[in-house]
Order: C-alpha cells, then structure tokens, then sequence
C-alpha cells in the first residue's frame, strides 16, 4: 500500500491549521481587553475619521490601520480575533515566503522554521486581538517587503516593479509602527547572501550589495530622521529612544547598560518561555481543562510528526550542508539580536512589565531560524529531529491554549460584571465616577475599564469628554480619602478621551466574584459590612444612589455587538434587581424578585445578597419570611450579626407596628444580643 505523502502546496494550509490550534479554538468565547477597548470606544463614538487625532499621541500614521480596519469589522469580538488570527497566519506565510526565496534549496528547514515562528511561544497576548492586528499587520508587510526584495534579485524582469512593492511596504510598516525597525538591518545581510550565488569578486559583491540596498537604506534613514527630530506628538513621546541620546554624552554606562538587558531579554526569550510550557499549573492534572490542552498538544505533537515525516518537498539532499547552517546560524542570531534594538533604545525590556512580551514579536524570527538550525547542527537524523521539534511545538500549543483560557476567564468575568452594572443600574447620569479599591480584570486596565463602562450608556458622539470614569482609588487618589469625602473636582483624560466630575457624584463598588458575590453597588448603609476593604469603606459616604435611574434611556444598550447576548438570569439578576428596587422604595417589586428567585431555586453564594429582599419583605409585612432569613443569614456568617441588628432597627424605624412585628423583632434581638 501506497503511503500517504504531502507536497510542498499543503504547507501553507498546515500552517493555518496549526495556527487554528493554537489560538482559534476558544474564539467563541473571548471578548476584548486592554487596549482594544479604547478602540472599540472611539469606533462607537467617533468613528473612523477619530482616529487619525487619537493616534496622535505616540503613532500618528497608525490611524490608517484603524480607519480602514473598524469600518468593515465593526464591534464584534468574533469577527476581531478571527482577523487577528488571519493576519498572523498572512504573517507566518510571509516568514515562510521570505526564507524560501532566500534558502529555496532549503524548504524542509524554512518550513520547520515557519512552524516554531507561528506558535513560538514568547508572546501570549493574541486573544487581545483589536491592538495586536496592528503589529501584525506591520509584520506581514516587512516580510512581503523582504520577499519582494529576494524575488526582485532572483527575478530581474521583474526588478523594479518588486523593488517599488518592496519599498512601498517597507515605508508603510516603518512609519506605521517602529517594532520591526531593527530587522531591517538584515537588509543588506540578505544581500550580500544573494549575491554570494552570482559570479564576482568580495569588492563586487559589495558594492551591488550596496547599490541594491540603497533605496531601502534610504526610506530607512527618511523615517529615522523624522521619527527622531521631525515627528511632533501632542503630549510627551511614550516611545523616545532615550539610551540612543545618552549614548553620546556617557557612551560606556550607556552600551553596559544596553549589553545587560539585551543579554537578559535574549537569554529569557530563548530559554523562558518552554519553562512556561512546564509550570506547576501546566501539571494540574485533577483540572479537566489541563487535560484537555494536553490531549490537544500530544495531538497536535504526533499529527505534525507524521506530516513532517511524509512531507516531500522535491528537493535532493543539498550540499554545503556546513556552509548553510553558518549562514542559518548567522542570520538567526543577528535577527535575534537586532529586532529588539527600539525597544532596548527607549530602555525596556521584555522582561519587566504586564504586557512586555509584545517586546519579543521581532526576536521571534531570529529564535525560531536559530532553533531549526540548532536541530540541524544537533543531529542529522531527520527523526530524531523531528520528535524534538514537534514536542516542542506540542509544548507550546497547550501553552497558548491554557494562555487563552485565562483570557476567557476574564472576558466571562467582566462580561457578567458588565451586565450586572447594567441590572443594577440601567440608566447613569453623566458625570459619575466609579470608585473601586484596585483594578478588577486581568488584562484589562483602568483606562480600558473606564472604556467599557461608556459603552454600556449613550454617549453624545464626536465629543471628547466622557459621561463616566473607573478611578482605582489608591492609584488614582493615594490616601487623600479625606478629600474626596468633602466634593472635590476630580478628572482624569486618557489620549482624546477626559472627564470632570464631582467626587460626591460617585459610585463605589466591591466586586469580587471569585468569592462567591456578585457586583456590590454600595453605599452609607453598607458602613457594617464586614467584608469590604477599608478603602471602601471610607468611600461609602460619597456614593450617591440618586445618580441612578431605574429605566434604560434607549434602545441597544448595552449594545450586544459588543458585550455580547443578555445571558440568563440567575441569581445575580434578581439581586441587582431587587437592590434597584430596594433603592427606589418599590416593596413590592423587591417581593416579586423574591419570590421569582425562590421558584427558580436560586439563592445567593454569599448570605448578605438576602438583605434587599428581608427589608423587602418587612415593607410588605412578611415578618415569618424576614425572621427566617435573618436566622439564615446568621446561620450560614456570624460576622453578620452587627449588620441584622442594624437592619432590623431600620425595619423597626420604616416600618408600622404590628404584634407580628414586634414580636419577630423583639425576638431576633434577644436572641442575637442586638445593643438597644
């Protein structure tokens, strides 16, 4: 029987395949986060011609991106990180494209090359999909630069015209995104090995190595020179290349300076991120979701295996087998080492930082030529290599995959958070700040949050101020909780976007879901509450439930394109609910919630979300329900008993007396020692 093979035109589509693996099979069910909100903002409110102002503060030519980008893809999360997997998919294909014109002796290894390079593992922040499409895009233009590039040599009938793409899309990414800067100094290596293949002496090749470079050289010096000394920002530059100007006034601690972190971010992105594939959470084997990323990686491990292993690429054993590893070895070291220069010139690192990993995105080429060359120096048993390298990558997929699940956890985090501000207050007046001790999501960020939160109501459109803020009040406020007590002026502005408010036109919050609660909107009356932080506690006086109203003031907010389908009502529903009604003094819609959720059999994680419906239930008289609640309550948290006794002496104050009354009270504060 005829063994199955594979020809070199199904590579492309594994590629696709295994990029589909790694980062397409949790899609469904992630959403935006960290600076993706603020984009998704501006579309809603400004529309694409914003973004050219609100680009203005680091990158002003990365408007266009977004201007073409949003009018087509709109708000959806879906549709967003299927064209962020597409793009890096564009990008890998380039990789693979680059190398192959460069080494078409060598397509084995160029395509095992393109494999590490599409899931290596060193940068992990795919899911948020709406920023990352940029620098993807910048990437795939760099390598559609240096392919054409390779192809004009090797195809001079066509050498102008590739030459003019070429350039064109080395202009374009350079003076979108500075990221890729560095690996277009391996211009000019490409080159020189190009012209090593055609007859001429070392002076000859160097000087059509440099005739050929020129023009790049050129629309590189152009942007170097504008990026340094011409490009004027509207606030200070985020990304100045700070170690480059101080390189001339203290030359020496400046290079042991750039020596050290280079040092440190290379050895990390080489050796750190199959670490990670390792770690302890990798290894939890009672976790369900552990096991599945690892069947998925061995999966995917053995499955590439086998397609290595029967993948005919047309080609005979090349020679100068010696000669080439050099050259891999050489480019793949230097690709290493020059892609993280614009970072290393601002003074960052990869390695310092929540979302430095996007710092390894350049450095990715080189590691992943370097390591296939490493395997070939290793062994020549294509077996033995193979097995190394598929583990590897089987390593990585169940990385990104647990990466990912993460990512998922925290869109379903603040996807109910989102939902339950809504529930409980559906209709905000402008001008509200929300007050929470620290920030709430993984990979969101207090900006983003803020972001979100003015999505969830009608804003005016093409206005720069907001109707509503998220404050972390030790961030934003340090201790000056004396202050914000007395109704001072409060703001804050991020790029186009700003808000004033008054600090007594707050709203605090407690959220915390991992323990069991739902979104606590608090206030005076939560003072007893013996499970918020202090910090919000010494808020409680300054939120003001007026600014909450009880209606949703128009149709299509929150807009499900983005925070996705209403879910199901459960138990938080009924006490967000029931918590508006109780603020509005509507009784008997907080016993109608009640009872909906008792015949629903739903009751809460934490036994303070009884509150709002006992009180309810005082209002109307339902003194056998108040009292078994109470005892509940008590039952299940005796910290709570300080808490009962001063709902029941509100009951006692709101409420008419009547024997049952007054008896069920009296009772309960006997039995609790409540103080008279």
């Amino acid at each position: 029987m005829k063994k199955i093979g594979f020809r070199t035109w199904t590579i492309p589509w594994a590629l696709l395949l295994l990029s589909l693996v790694s980062f397409g099979l949790l899609i469904p069910w992630l959403g935006f986060f960290w600076d993706d909100w603020p984009i998704i903002l501006m579309t809603r409110l400004q529309g694409a011609s914003g973004f050219w102002h609100f680009y203005q503060f680091d990158r002003p030519l990365s408007a266009w991106v977004y201007i073409l980008t949003t009018p087509i893809l709109g708000t959806t999360p879906f549709i967003w990180h299927l064209f962020a997997l597409l793009v890096r998919w564009l990008t890998v294909l380039g990789m693979w494209w680059t190398l192959r014109s460069l080494w078409p002796q060598r397509i084995r290894e160029v395509t095992w090359m393109a494999l590490v390079f599409a899931i290596y593992p060193s940068f992990t922040e795919q899911p948020v999909s709406v920023t990352y499409s940029l620098p993807w895009i910048c990437y795939a233009l760099f390598f559609l630069s240096m392919g054409a590039m390779i192809q004009a040599v090797r195809k001079p009938r066509w050498y102008w015209p590739l030459t003019g793409l070429a350039l064109l899309a080395s202009a374009l990414q350079l003076f979108t995104l500075e990221y890729f800067i560095g690996l277009e100094l391996l211009r000019p290596v490409f080159l020189w090995l190009l012209s090593g293949e055609e007859a001429g002496i070392a002076r000859q090749r160097l000087v059509k190595t440099f005739k050929r470079w020129l023009p790049y050289l050129l629309v590189l010096g152009a942007f170097v020179i504008w990026r340094l000394f011409f490009l004027n920002l509207a606030g200070e530059d985020p990304n100045n290349a700070v170690l480059l100007f101080r390189l001339f006034s203290q030359p020496f601690p400046v290079l042991l300076h750039l020596a050290q972190i280079a040092l440190q971010d290379t050895i990390s992105t080489l050796t750190s991120p199959w670490f990670q594939s390792l770690q302890a959470t990798a290894l939890e084997f009672n976790n369900g979701f552990v096991l599945f990323t690892w069947a998925i990686a061995i999966l995917s491990a053995v499955l590439l295996a086998v397609y290595l292993l029967r993948l005919d690429t047309g080609e005979s054993s090349p020679a100068n087998q010696d000669h080439w590893l050099r050259q891999a070895t050489f480019v793949g070291l230097l690709a290493t080492l020059l892609g993280p220069i614009p970072v290393w010139l601002t003074d960052r690192q990869a390695i310092i930082g929540l979302h430095s990993d996007r710092f390894t995105l350049a450095a990715m080429f080189g590691v992943s030529i370097l390591l296939v060359a490493f395997l070939e120096w290793l062994t020549p048993r294509r077996l033995s290599k193979a097995v190394v390298l598929c583990a590897l990558v089987g390593l990585a997929v169940g990385l990104h995959l647990r990466n990912t699940n993460d990512y998922r956890w925290s869109w379903a985090k603040q996807s109910r958070f989102y939902w339950q501000l809504h529930w409980r207050a559906p209709n905000l007046q402008p001008g509200t700040a929300i007050l929470s001790d620290g920030e709430i999501f993984n990979y969101v960020g207090g900006y983003s949050t803020t972001a979100a939160i003015n999505l969830l109501y009608p804003q005016a459109p093409n206005q720069p101020k907001l109707g509503y803020w998220f404050f972390d009040i030790y961030r934003d406020f340090g201790k000056r909780f004396t202050d914000l007590t007395k109704g001072i002026t409060i703001g804050n502005s991020f790029r186009t976007f700003s808000f004033s408010g008054n600090s007594e036109d707050s709203l605090v919050i407690f959220y915390s879901p991992e323990e069991g609660r739902c979104l606590w909107v608090v206030n005076s009356l939560d003072a007893d509450n013996p499970e918020i932080s202090p910090p919000t506690r010494a808020l409680l006086p300054i939120s003001n439930f007026s600014r909450i109203g009880a209606d949703s003031p128009a149709t299509g907010y929150p807009p499900t394109s983005i925070f996705g389908a209403e879910p199901p009502h459960d138990w938080c529903y009924y006490f967000q609910k029931a918590s508006l009604a109780a603020q509005l003094g509507d009784w008997q819609q907080v016993s109608a919630l009640g009872n909906e959720a008792t015949k629903l059999n739903f009751s809460p994680n934490n036994p303070q979300e009884w509150l709002p419906f006992i009180e309810g239930y005082g209002h109307l008289g339902r003194w056998v329900d108040v009292d078994n609640l109470s005892r509940h309550v008590i039952r299940v948290n005796s910290d709570l008993v300080p808490r009962m006794c001063n709902l029941w002496n509100r009951l006692e104050t709101d409420t008419q007396s009547t024997p049952a009354r007054d008896e069920i009270l009296t009772s309960l504060r006997n039995k609790y020692s409540c103080a008279p």
